[in-house]
């Protein structure tokens, strides 16, 4: 721009300085008198050319002052915005690299929690336990040397004195030796049901091998099968009856009560011996 301008100048001036040469040569010819003044007159617009030359230039260069600092300002701007974009990467790449850590140990603390409230559930305080013999009438003075096994180990869940659900343990009639924990439900028809499958967020996989199907898998507080060697010895102990509940996303449920249901042992491939006495409305096995 500036170069062009000048130029521009230079031919304007140049243009100027020939007609100012033709008139230098009239003057010659002219009176003295006559010369003085067209020399004055000249001055004066040459002069008036060169100021205005001048701040045309000056003008420019302030022009040109300002978009360098301009283009100073952008270049900063950019190495910024560049340095900015680096750091994210890298902070990005650091997130992603502690991303698997995060969920591992999310998991694990969830594992924990699940565990921790699970045994919560198992433990009836002894406060809870004396707060229901008062309900029923009974001394509680002389209880005090009762330990924690004597008080949460129930023959079943019929026989759990809370009306709230949860995990508890149980110790049915023989054949079993050892008391084990299972989901009671205390609110379908007033409670006492085992809960022997609860699957309701697909949170865990059901495809599971024949020896998983035999012991159980999943967890008490979530989604779980219990087993079909506990529930063959449930069964086979004592009669029980079956509920099978069914909901489906949209809040539709429906029922299926069996009066007596009994499944063989592992000789029999736990087999269904008795399944009869049906009512419900989702329809017979």
């Amino acid at each position: 721009m500036r170069v062009l301008i000048v130029l521009l100048i230079l031919v304007y001036c140049n243009g100027d300085v020939v007609k100012s040469e033709e008139s230098v040569s009239n003057l010659q010819n002219a009176p003295n008198s006559q010369t003085g003044f067209a020399f004055e007159m000249l001055m004066a617009k040459l002069n008036s050319l060169e100021h205005h030359f001048v701040e045309k230039q000056l003008k420019n260069e302030e022009q040109m002052t300002v978009l360098s600092a301009r283009i100073d300002h952008l270049v900063k701007t950019v190495e910024n915005l560049s340095w900015i974009v680096q750091n994210t990467a890298e902070t990005v790449n650091h997130l992603g690299l502690n991303r698997k850590h995060m969920q591992h140990n999310v998991t694990v603390i969830q594992r924990d929690l699940v565990q921790l409230l699970a045994g919560q559930k198992l433990l009836v305080t002894t406060h809870q336990f004396g707060e229901y013999l008062r309900q029923k009438g009974c001394n509680t003075s002389h209880i005090s040397f009762l330990s924690d096994e004597h008080y949460t180990t129930y023959r079943s869940c019929n026989k759990v004195p809370f009306s709230q659900s949860g995990v508890y343990s149980i110790r049915p009639e023989k054949p079993f030796k050892q008391p084990f924990t299972v989901l009671c439900d205390q609110e379908y028809e007033s409670g006492g049901w085992i809960v022997i499958q609860h699957r309701f967020d697909g949170s865990i996989n059901f495809y599971r091998e024949w020896a998983e199907y035999k012991d159980g898998f999943g967890n008490l507080d979530g989604e779980f099968w219990l087993g079909l060697e506990r529930i063959h010895l449930l069964t086979a102990s004592t009669p029980h009856e079956l509920v099978i509940l069914l909901e489906d996303f949209d809040g539709n449920k429906t029922v299926a009560k069996y009066d007596r249901f009994q499944i063989g042992s592992e000789l029999h491939n736990y087999a269904l011996t008795r399944i009869d006495g049906y009512t419900g409305t989702a329809g017979t096995l």
